[in-house]
């Protein structure tokens, strides 16, 4: 995992190897949790379920999976200024905690995102 640091704040992480075990990725106060799973055939992980409870989020936060493809995003500031651009190939996830993001699409790609909610529509073009 490598931290993409604005302004020495960590607005994204580049997820490109998973190590062994069960790792959190995020810090446990960021409204979307990830986890990295990588364990060898045979192992069972317990079977479970979560308590229902209130979440309250004050920020979106977004998680893409490349499955096919290729992809470049442009990497924005809470400052809504553009800083950097990484290329993500199939495997590859990136987790935008603080900031937005342009997509490109290189080669024909399938993405997944994941990001807290409920949907509400509250996209600010940048």
């Amino acid at each position: 995992m490598t931290e993409i640091l604005y302004k020495n704040k960590v607005v994204g992480m580049l997820i490109r190897t998973i190590k062994s075990g069960s790792l959190p990725v995020t810090d446990g106060r960021h409204p979307l949790q990830v986890v990295t799973l990588k364990h060898p055939k045979g192992k069972y992980l317990i079977a479970h379920t979560h308590k229902p409870m209130v979440r309250t989020t004050r920020r979106m936060q977004e998680c893409l999976v490349v499955r096919k493809g290729r992809i470049k995003l442009d990497l924005y500031g809470p400052d809504n200024k553009l800083f950097k651009k990484i290329i993500l190939k199939a495997g590859d996830a990136y987790l935008s905690l603080n900031g937005g993001i342009g997509i490109h699409v290189l080669k024909n790609a399938e993405l997944m995102e994941f990001k807290n909610g409920p949907f509400l529509e509250d996209k600010v073009i940048i």
